[in-house]
């Protein structure tokens, strides 16, 4: 007797399987967070704990991108970056728990641990980039582009001006600490810049996958920013409660994968420009002058650093708006193509009509 090829999973088994990865993944988080604040079974365990709990979560990440990448249709490359920049931080988190657990030394900074942690940033982003959320077109995707350049500088700028900037110039170390303590809080502000610029643009189809991708993204970048922080003010440690943010970040975004593996792929949806996406460019141009104007009111030096990102911030908004009136002059000369062929084409159609109809006999 032929034997039957199995069935694929039911849709509400497919549900159920999401259901059940979600409540795992929230009581595994929930555990870390009390066993990190309580500190059960004392300083050592509670430092092995948050080590390994750091490298599952972001191990766990990576296979469940990786799996997403080889088994769903839409968005392989995006998933693909993802578990890239997932397996990169996991990397990096095995050689802090080597120095940690195994060395039992503090942890240097800066180390090769670094190099793990900053490699998932960019990979990330670009994972971000290609997210299969709506279907642009090249004049689009620019303009997003330049609008994630746009809000990534007017936050590099606040920050900067007010926290980065008397931060960087009392601190004492060589080039190579103070270039790495910046790249955390830099990377994370063009992160959330990112996260930003899809939530306006991203269409309906696919958004919860998406969704916990971004959530996860900027849990992550609290604790990233919060961990640069500490790390420059010589206060921080392992066993942190901020180091939450890490293990809640890899599980959404594993969650994310996870979603777009037991949800039906769709085809995506075309973008369509709405009054926040419209705005919300300009708005950081207003985030600058106000940042400014506060400065100058408090007798606070702007330093030329400052001044160089509100010069290339002019020149991101006057770039963006050359790109908008290019799209808008093809779409013009494409509309009137369009009218020209139609009214030709029915011109011909009836001189045709006319010149076969028989004469009538008399």
């Amino acid at each position: 007797m032929a034997r039957l090829a199995p069935s694929p999973p039911s849709s509400l088994g497919q549900k159920r399987l999401f259901i059940v990865g979600s409540m795992v993944a929230g009581l595994v988080t929930l555990l870390f967070l009390f066993w990190i604040v309580l500190r059960i079974d004392g300083a050592r365990v509670t430092d092995a704990v948050d080590d390994i709990g750091e490298l599952i979560a972001a191990l766990g990440a990576a296979l469940m991108c990786g799996v997403a990448a080889r088994r769903v249709p839409v968005g392989r490359t995006s998933w693909l970056l993802l578990a890239a920049s997932s397996f990169a931080w996991a990397v990096g988190e095995a050689l802090w728990s080597y120095y940690d657990l195994v060395r039992g030394v503090q942890v240097p900074f800066p180390s090769w641990a670094d190099a793990g942690f900053l490699a998932a940033i960019p990979l990330a982003a670009a994972g971000l980039l290609l997210f299969p959320s709506c279907r642009q077109s090249t004049a689009h995707r620019v303009t997003s582009l330049l609008d994630g350049c746009i809000i990534a500088t007017t936050m590099l700028f606040a920050s900067w001006a007010t926290v980065l900037g008397p931060l960087y110039r009392s601190h004492q170390g060589g080039v190579l600490k103070q270039s790495i303590s910046l790249a955390y809080p830099v990377s994370d502000v063009v992160m959330v810049s990112l996260v930003v610029i899809l939530i306006a643009r991203a269409g309906r189809r696919g958004w919860t996958s998406l969704g916990l991708v971004m959530t996860g993204l900027v849990a992550f970048a609290v604790a990233d920013s919060s961990f640069s922080y500490l790390t420059e003010v010589n206060n921080y440690g392992s066993g942190n409660f901020l180091d939450t943010g890490w293990v809640a970040g890899y599980s959404l975004i594993g969650l994310g994968a996870l979603w777009a593996l037991t949800s039906p792929s769709r085809q995506v949806e075309q973008a369509e420009a709405s009054a926040i996406s419209l705005v919300a460019p300009y708005l950081p141009v207003l985030v600058v002058l106000a940042v400014t104007s506060i400065q100058l009111l408090r007798g606070r030096h702007i330093n030329p650093v400052a001044w160089a990102m509100a010069l290339v911030l002019v020149v991101l908004v006057l770039g963006r708006e050359l790109v908008r009136l290019w799209d808008r002059a093809n779409v013009l000369h494409r509309l009137a193509d369009t009218i020209q062929t139609t009214v030709g084409a029915d011109t011909d159609s009836r001189y045709g009509r006319r010149r076969h109809v028989p004469k009538s006999v008399t």
